[in-house]
């Protein structure tokens, strides 16, 4: 692979070190190739192996070369736990970066977090506040509220009607999303969870259809989503209802289909077409590391490309991988990625957002909301009482 020296400068203002002789630094790269959201692992690979490159030709992390160990997130919270064990215990990783479910980030907390650095990529429902978890992607408060705003004041989005896959993510998302419409003066008219791979929602549909709802909500994830939205317009509700669909990127509109995006919105820090400075710098390096033909680089490859630089930023602001003395300088790390400027304060980024629109196969910003901060924690931060070792 070519060397890249890259755009995304996450170490802030320090000079490029030169990499030294000592073992690498391993890093275990937890990314879906199978499940739910199997169809957004190629460009998470892809956009980890970019960055991992632009981090060792800056000199790696402290000087350490950075190599990647990759394994499989799709599947079952028992095995993804067993897995991450085993990078642990018998690849000698120390950090972990990924992209998977919710079930999977919670049970990956439970089994590693305090022990190693954890950085957790993806958008997700909020409220992980965990000592060394470093959270990348955008929490509701970020994405769904400017959205369901936007559509509200823009579109005339009044009467929603909500639908998920039935696990944690959209439960608690939705739920957020509730008080974002009881804001706006709006109301929910229906609302339902359906198991994972779904073939036929035509009930759902027609349970929608009913409703005159003015937007759906919709949680789908992956394969679920395709499946919904092609039969959404089939229905040709796509005229006639408006759909806001947090989770969309661009692997999945190409699964829905450019007949069928009609009036489906997302909000977003990255889309392939973005104008930005930061977006159009990454797709350029990307294209040139990769080819042409390369996936596309999704959202969810960018977080993975940012939780990479995000944790050699952390330690760089340390000066060490110490768990506790990354987490004690975690607070207003910066990091310029392609979603733009971003800075951490308890754990998560603060992001830009943009409202998308889809244009055929394509996402297309339409507004720009500016920089969006991640809600505060209820409590703080619980640390280690020895203070961590040296």
């Amino acid at each position: 692979m070519p060397a890249v020296a890259g755009f995304a400068d996450a170490f802030g203002d320090a000079h490029p070190r030169r990499l030294s002789g000592r073992a690498p630094l391993r890093i275990g790269l937890l990314v879906p190739q199978s499940g739910p959201i199997g169809l957004f692992g190629p460009s998470s690979i892809n956009c980890a192996t970019m960055a991992a490159a632009e981090i060792n030709d800056r000199g790696g992390i402290l000087g350490q070369r950075v190599m990647l160990v990759i394994r499989d997130s799709g599947g079952t919270a028992g095995e993804i736990v067993s897995e991450a064990e085993r990078m642990i215990a018998g690849e000698r990783v120390q950090a972990v970066v990924g992209s998977h479910i919710s079930t999977n980030r919670l049970a990956l907390v439970d089994a590693i977090g305090g022990r190693i650095p954890y950085v957790y990529t993806t958008l997700y429902e909020g409220g992980q506040y965990s000592f060394g978890v470093f959270v990348c992607g955008e929490t509701p408060e970020q994405q769904v509220r400017p959205l369901i705003h936007w559509l509200s004041r823009n579109r005339n989005a009044r009467r929603w009607y909500m639908i998920g896959n039935d696990y944690v993510f959209p439960r608690a998302s939705i739920a957020q999303a509730k008080r974002y419409i009881s804001e706006i003066q709006g109301s929910v008219v229906g609302e339902e969870y359906v198991p994972f791979f779904m073939e036929d929602f035509h009930a759902n549909i027609d349970r929608i259809a009913a409703s005159k709802a003015d937007a759906v909500l919709i949680y789908l994830i992956g394969e679920d989503s395709i499946a919904f939205n092609r039969q959404f317009a089939a229905r040709g509700l796509d005229l006639a209802m408006l759909r806001a669909a947090p989770v969309l990127c661009e692997n999945t509109l190409l699964g829905i289909g450019a007949e069928s995006t009609r009036n489906l919105y997302s909000a977003t820090g990255f889309t392939d077409s973005m104008k930005t400075g930061s977006a159009g710098a990454f797709r350029d390096d990307y294209r040139r590391f990769f080819g042409s033909s390369a996936p596309i680089p999704n959202r969810f490859g960018v977080s993975c490309y940012e939780g990479l630089h995000l944790l050699a930023a952390l330690a760089e602001r340390a000066q060490s991988m110490n768990l506790f003395k990354l987490q004690s300088a975690s607070d207003g790390t910066a990091l310029r990625g392609p979603r733009g400027d971003c800075m951490m304060t308890s754990n998560h980024l603060s992001t830009p957002v943009h409202i998308a629109k889809a244009a055929g196969m394509d996402f297309c910003p339409v507004a720009n909301i500016g920089t969006v901060a991640p809600p505060a924690p209820k409590t703080a931060i619980w640390y280690p009482k020895d203070g961590g070792a040296a």
